[in-house]
């Protein structure tokens, strides 16, 4: 009996092991104090960190851009509605938002669009943290053109 109990808890910690988000595992540290302005919540502007988003219920998933330029990517973070929960608020609340990075490149999406799909700020790529030419943050919208994963975010801007 004892060595069954044994048995069961070594594969119960081996499991738990293997299914873990592996947020843990992704060095955020170079990146984790950058900031990303929340505009349009409430009156005034919210500001999260890379840091604040590893400590959300995060979620690693497998996915491939519908364009060429990406490809497969398993991407890492909380997906935007865990992001808005906090605020009591989420992305079927807006009619439109906007993703722009510090590159100034801009994504504009409507109600239509983002309600149907699953949006994901991914803080880190593969199991590796972003490189310079996406961090702190990207956007992953699983199964959709890669012009719409928004990298290097800075501000996301919601209008009602």
């Amino acid at each position: 009996m004892k060595k069954a109990l044994y048995i069961l808890l070594v594969m119960t910690i081996a499991c738990c092991a293997l299914c873990a988000c592996g947020t843990d595992d992704i060095d955020i540290s170079s990146y984790a104090d950058r900031q990303i302005v929340l505009r349009g919540i409430t009156d005034e502007d919210i500001i999260i960190t890379i840091a604040d988003l590893k400590a959300m219920d995060c979620r690693t998933l497998k996915t491939e851009c519908t364009s060429d330029k990406v490809g497969v990517v398993k991407a890492t973070g909380p997906e935007l509605d865990t992001v808005l929960a906090p605020y009591g608020v989420s992305k079927a609340d807006f009619s439109k938002m906007m993703i722009s990075g510090s590159d100034e490149y801009d994504c504009r999406l409507k109600s239509d669009y983002f309600t149907e799909h699953d949006l994901y700020l991914a803080f880190g790529i593969d199991g590796e943290p972003l490189d310079e030419e996406d961090a702190p943050c990207r956007l992953i919208i699983p199964e959709s053109d890669s012009a719409y994963w928004v990298r290097m975010i800075n501000m996301i801007e919601f209008t009602k």
